[in-house]
């Protein structure tokens, strides 16, 4: 498990236009904290940032202004500390789905001299299986459901236990039903694992559901508008929990955030969404 500290991040992209540069600023005067094994999600309108956060995080990108810092150490470029899980599948096409598991063992491997092929074997067996796919380690990515590639990713992503999980809208194309399992997959793993977790979405109801805080971004550039911690119900108490007052009470409070202007004297500012008298604790 790891802390994550964005400190006052700005990016700015050039584009080119014939003979002529624009500058555009994706993110501004951005801070957050995230603490050892913690579940963030963060939520914004299209076009504010949010997939160009990640990178930074992952060590793709770099910011112009600001730092990263993961337990203290700025982040310099891509580490098997930090996994990540895209929205696309981006699984090897002709690797089976444990060989696609295997592939962070193998760099990790690679830089210890460390598990056999065995082993490497026997740990893709195994998170596969923490994923429910037991008795598909031989199946091809094209013989396997969209909801089941995504699940292989996260395999993928977890089999080398990072201590930090990046995931950018990794549910958007599945379909309702399997995004809800996948959620709830997602929220047993990180219970058992204990995995710091940053996750994208553009989904309201996602953010609430997942969060143990939820980050709302204002539009571009984007920055942290208001942060909202998320107290809701044990799952195992309430069959429905998006049905629920309180449930619904977050839910509008965020929707009221990203419809608001922007305000840059807001920025940074946390809260905690009102909860109707009455409501379930």
């Amino acid at each position: 498990m790891s802390t994550i500290e964005i400190i006052d991040v700005g990016k700015v992209f050039t584009r080119r236009n014939g003979a002529q540069a624009q500058r555009v600023t994706a993110l501004e005067h951005l801070d957050l904290k995230v603490e050892h094994g913690e579940f963030v999600t963060l939520v914004g309108p299209s076009g504010c940032g949010k997939s160009t956060l990640l990178d930074i995080l992952a060590g793709l990108s770099t910011p112009d202004l600001g730092q990263v810092l993961v337990d203290g150490e700025r982040i310099e470029g891509p580490g098997l500390q930090r996994s990540v899980v895209f929205q696309q599948y981006a699984l090897f096409p002709w690797r089976t789905a444990a060989a696609n598991v295997e592939v962070g063992l193998e760099s990790q491997a690679r830089g210890r001299g460390g598990a056999s092929r065995a082993e490497r074997r026997a740990r893709a067996v195994e998170y596969l299986g923490l994923v429910g796919l037991q008795g598909f380690e031989d199946r091809y990515p094209s013989e396997l459901s969209g909801g089941m590639r995504q699940r292989v990713a996260i395999a993928r992503a977890l089999a080398h236990e990072p201590q930090v999980l990046l995931m950018d809208e990794p549910f958007a194309a599945l379909d309702a039903q399997t995004r809800e399992q996948l959620q709830d997959l997602l929220l047993q793993i990180w219970a058992r694992t204990g995995t710091t977790i940053i996750f994208i979405t553009h989904g309201i109801e996602e953010a609430v559901y997942l969060g143990q805080r939820v980050a709302v971004m204002s539009g571009r550039p984007g920055t942290i508008k208001e942060i909202i911690d998320i107290d809701l119900p044990e799952r195992s108490v309430v069959d429905d929990i998006r049905s629920t007052a309180r449930f619904g009470e977050y839910r509008h409070r965020i929707w009221q955030l990203l419809h608001a202007p922007h305000s840059p004297l807001a920025a940074g500012a946390t809260s905690e969404a009102p909860v109707p008298a009455g409501a379930a604790a």
